[in-house]
């Protein structure tokens, strides 16, 4: 489509994803499908801006006004980060050749109910940086997938093949707000690659810590380590349909949301359970369901669980994932930096579009068909 195969480029990859951290800025290097990534900055969310989404992302509280608006003032949020970000790492946006934004998901329905369509919607109008920029954007990149009748997620299991196929066999688990996995067999084949989300990673954790300590995380796992496991909480937690489904599946917010939170903080009341407990068994939970997943669906597993994301930090996540039967590692360990990972991700399918290669992996979504993911806007000033 572009003629940029044999050609060295530059391009910025963003992403803000459903821990509402902030967005995540990478500058990647693309030459002959090979990439590279050279830099990368995070820019947190403004608390306001924090509970706008929320709000948004809540049956209770949305409305079409604050989706319309949030929706521009998104881009233009994406839009500050870019201009920062050049301005941090010396880069000058004459070099760059697109910009790659998945933008911020307020609502993930990729299961067809009597009364809604298969539907996601990653708000962050990309016109802005478009125009702003004047560069090639490619932008919602999960449509295409529902449209070809797959669930829109996970897309990243394709990029987490072409960088880590030479360490099968290897599970990549990356643990955002959601925690997801890919496995790559012994086979190295793509199409043998097996990708869903697990559960919770960080966005429950999170949840608590701000509605228990008023903070916005559990640094290293630090809270969680001065706590015990409830079996009793941790139980009730597991009585979760999700677990059991078979893959493809995905999941989001609009499941481990605030509503999830409260019901969780109700029991653990009757329960007469410290905070500390409380954080050490929700922490211990988004391992637990990983490692419990692992076991199902690839018993024989005995190479590396590779960690990436916001959960790669937390030392009580990567303790309570050891198993005998495999190594656990961080993908920092592979020099690569984890937090960075995601932005850097989605470069690369950003680069697989331009390209027009497929990019979405059938066996991990349901689609009917492989197809380019994303959409394109061209630079709009002649």
């Amino acid at each position: 489509m572009f003629e940029i195969i044999n050609k060295k480029i530059l391009s910025i990859g963003l992403m803000s994803g459903t821990s509402l951290d902030g967005v995540d800025v990478a500058l990647v290097e693309h030459y002959n499908n090979t990439h590279k990534l050279l830099k990368f900055k995070s820019y947190p969310y403004s608390n306001e801006l924090k509970e706008k989404i929320l709000k948004a992302s809540n049956l209770d509280t949305s409305n079409i006004q604050l989706i319309c608006s949030l929706n521009k003032e998104l881009g233009i949020v994406y839009k500050d980060a870019v201009e920062q970000f050049l301005v941090d790492t010396n880069t000058n946006i004459d070099d760059i050749y697109f910009i790659s934004n998945h933008g911020q998901t307020v609502w993930h329905n990729p299961i067809e109910t009597k009364d809604f369509k298969s539907s996601t919607l990653q708000l962050g109008d990309a016109s802005v940086l478009a125009y702003h920029f004047n560069k090639i954007v490619v932008y919602d990149f999960r449509s295409l997938d529902i449209s070809a009748g797959g669930i829109g997620a996970p897309l990243v299991p394709i990029v987490n093949y072409l960088l880590f196929k030479e360490l099968a066999p290897v599970i990549f688990l990356n643990i955002g707000g959601i925690s997801n996995i890919t496995y790559i067999s012994n086979t190295k084949d793509v199409k043998d690659v097996v990708a869903f989300d697990t559960g919770p990673g960080n966005m429950v954790i999170d949840g608590l810590m701000k509605e228990l300590y008023d903070l916005p995380y559990d640094d290293e796992g630090k809270t969680a380590f001065k706590g015990m496991v409830s079996l009793k909480l941790l139980s009730y937690l597991l009585d979760d349909e999700y677990y059991n489904l078979d893959y493809p599946k995905s999941t989001g917010r609009e499941k481990y949301s605030k509503t999830y939170i409260c019901s969780l903080l109700e029991y653990a009341k009757e329960l007469n359970l410290n905070k500390e407990d409380i954080i050490a068994t929700a922490t211990y939970l988004t391992a637990y369901v990983t490692k419990m997943q692992i076991k199902k669906y690839f018993k024989d597993f005995n190479g590396t669980l590779l960690v990436s994301g916001g959960g790669a930090f937390n030392k009580y996540i990567l303790e309570s994932l050891k198993d005998e039967k495999y190594t656990v590692k961080t993908v920092d360990e592979q020099n690569i930096n984890s937090e960075g990972l995601e932005a850097y991700s989605f470069s690369i399918l950003g680069y697989l579009r331009l390209t027009n290669q497929a990019s979405n992996l059938m066996k991990v979504t349901g689609a009917n068909s492989s197809v380019s993911l994303g959409s394109i806007i061209l630079p709009p000033r002649i």
